[in-house]
């Protein structure tokens, strides 16, 4: 409804016809209600990509490998970051037996690859 004039609700004042219709009334209230859900729905995106498949499909892909890069890039970290606060407790005696275990193999798959 914000493209309608919302005082007159887009019809024009005529000195001719001083009294509305209350069916026209009815109608032109659920056009407006229709227009606004419409609106705010934003049907015509959904129209348009409908029409344009290969463009959803374009943009789905670049939406899958961004994710895919951001999880490896944020899996790469979060493991570097954890070997790291790791490699704190080496020094303890009973963890640090594990610990180191688990630091030379992450240090032989790097050597590995």
């Amino acid at each position: 409804m914000s493209k309608l004039n919302v005082k007159t609700r887009g019809r024009t004042s005529s000195p001719a016809t001083p009294q509305h219709d209350p069916i026209e009334e009815k109608y032109y209230d659920k056009l407006a209600w229709l227009a606004d859900r419409t609106e705010k729905s934003r049907i015509t995106d959904f129209i348009e990509n409908y029409q344009k498949p290969g463009r959803v499909i374009w943009i789905n892909m670049l939406a899958g490998v961004s994710r895919g890069v951001g999880m490896t890039i944020g899996t790469a970290i979060i493991i570097a970051i954890a070997v790291y606060v790791l490699s704190f407790f080496v020094s303890m005696p009973l963890v640090g037996e594990y610990i180191a275990q688990l630091l030379d193999w992450v240090n032989t798959f790097k050597q590995a690859k």
